[in-house]
């Protein structure tokens, strides 16, 4: 068996009730999994299937001795049905040790656990099997119940859209969650079940059950002109709401190295193969550097310039990645510009930018306006260029953005200045380019490469309203000195 997953199985089967857990490659696998439901829970189906496909894409651990395993599974699973669930544990757990390779064997010793009330062991070996096989319905739908039991309504409805979605007989799988909520006595398990029937639309579909019935939804109010408006960030779990907070009041410790491989790398390497194979744009790499860029497209050239210094921003939390965001270099000497909702709250800062990676501290941060300032060891010679205008004459200007939506690194878009808005006291560009969770603290640039704006949020209720921050605000808010940037010549048009 592969070292690294016989090493992770006998983590999560010897370790599982311990805090601390099995580090590093179970954390890879439970931020998959925690990304898929944060998006089923937001009615992203897209954005849900991008994450099962990047998990589906991990390596697998190669196969264990089935034959000494199976017979201990037969037997845990009849020492399951006859709720013996102590025999079952123990006949479970020794057919793990053979092949930690069976999705089945993981999935049902996660279903003993639960059973026993053991919501911490269960939720890791299920978020293990998941890893084994994504689309494993009677997984999601446990995940789901152990979300529901531990009082996350939020993100047992995720678990439950996600097992709706790979279910055989979605039909079939919308009557066991009803059931399911009929029987149980968890408020928050009820609400997951109540929520994803409103997400995969099944509820109308729903036959009066007896038993405990759940609460109507609240009537949504009408949206305001300029709120109520969502964090265009971090790639949050669901149930943890991304919007700006209160400022923490101390800054957080730096990761260690390998935090920052398990957290930065493992995810760009599963990333790459997102991309697939590239044509050709331009001259080929071994022509002259002039020849090349008067090829270029204005865009390509904003891209050229503006990726070596645009960030990804990962955040750890109880050992778990916590939030994806972006950020962009301002200085020469490794100071990074990003949003403060994308760091609030954490424990663990890690920066990946320009291919270079390192730990970061926070060095400033407010939350009028959205912002914080890090310290990292990047020492580079760029950076980007704050543009201080905000005037009527901006409104139809093409803007450029770069970011890290869902954890994509470097996604570029395109897009134009819709619009002129102060929202809550500060000044914010209207834009139509395309942000998503993920994107904020990213570069918001006009055609001549200096940044116009940080991307901040966006409307939920619409097409492309999305806002940053207006870096004469940025500017204005005292957070970095500019005239420390490093000025360089404006990107030809």
């Amino acid at each position: 068996m592969n070292s690294r997953f016989a090493a992770l199985a006998l983590a999560l089967l010897f370790a599982v009730a311990r805090a601390d857990a099995a580090p590093g490659q179970y954390e890879t696998l439970d931020y998959y999994v925690q990304q898929m439901i944060a998006a089923a829970a937001a009615k992203d189906a897209t954005g849900a299937q991008t994450f099962r496909e990047q998990l589906e894409q991990l390596a697998r651990p190669e196969a264990g001795d089935s034959a000494k395993a199976q017979p201990h599974r037969r037997q845990g699973s009849d020492y399951l049905n006859q709720n013996q669930l102590k025999e079952a544990l123990a006949a479970f757990r020794q057919a793990f040790i053979f092949d930690p390779a069976d999705r089945e064997i993981a999935r049902q010793l996660g279903l003993t656990y639960l059973r026993l009330n053991r919501l911490k062991e269960a939720e890791r070996l299920s978020v293990y099997a998941l890893s084994l096989a994504p689309a494993q319905a009677p997984a999601w739908l446990i995940l789901g119940e152990i979300y529901g039991q531990a009082g996350d309504g939020q993100r047992a409805a995720g678990a439950f859209v996600n097992a709706y979605r790979c279910a055989e007989n979605p039909a079939q799988l919308a009557e066991t969650l009803r059931r399911l909520a009929s029987t149980s006595r968890a408020p928050a398990l009820q609400e997951g079940v109540r929520l994803a029937l409103e997400i995969t639309g099944s509820e109308a579909d729903a036959k009066p059950a007896a038993g405990p019935t759940m609460p109507a939804p609240a009537p949504e109010a009408p949206a305001p002109t300029t709120a109520p408006i969502s964090a265009a960030g971090s790639a949050a779990k669901a149930g943890s709401p991304i919007i700006s907070g209160p400022a923490a009041a101390s800054a957080p410790t730096p990761a260690h190295p390998e935090a920052i491989s398990g957290v930065l790398g493992m995810i760009a390497r599963r990333l790459e193969s997102l991309a697939g194979p590239t044509g050709k744009a331009g001259p080929e790499p071994g022509a002259p550097a002039a020849a090349r860029a008067e090829a270029e497209s204005p865009g390509q050239r904003i891209y050229r310039r503006g990726i070596p210094l645009t960030c990804l921003i990962a955040t750890s939390r109880d050992g778990k990645t916590a939030n994806l965001g972006s950020g962009l270099l301002v200085s020469a000497d490794g100071h990074v510009i990003t949003n403060q909702h994308v760091i609030e709250k954490t424990g663990n800062l890690a920066v990946r930018c320009g291919g270079r990676e390192s730990a970061a501290t926070v060095l400033k941060r407010s939350k009028k306006p959205d912002l914080a300032l890090l310290a990292t060891a990047l020492t580079l010679p760029d950076a980007f260029v704050f543009n201080e205008s905000y005037s009527q004459t901006l409104i139809g200007q093409d803007v450029f953005v770069i970011g890290n939506p869902y954890g994509l690194e470097g996604t570029f878009s395109t897009g134009v200045i819709s619009g002129l808005r102060e929202i809550d006291g500060v000044r914010h560009l209207q834009i139509s380019a395309p942000v998503s969770p993920g994107n904020s603290g990213g570069p918001v640039m006009l055609a001549d490469g200096t940044v116009i704006g940080i991307a901040a949020m966006g409307l939920k209720a619409g097409q492309n309203l999305n806002f940053a921050i207006a870096s004469v605000e940025v500017i204005a808010s005292g957070l970095f000195d500019p005239s420390r940037m490093q000025r360089r010549p404006p990107v030809a048009p």
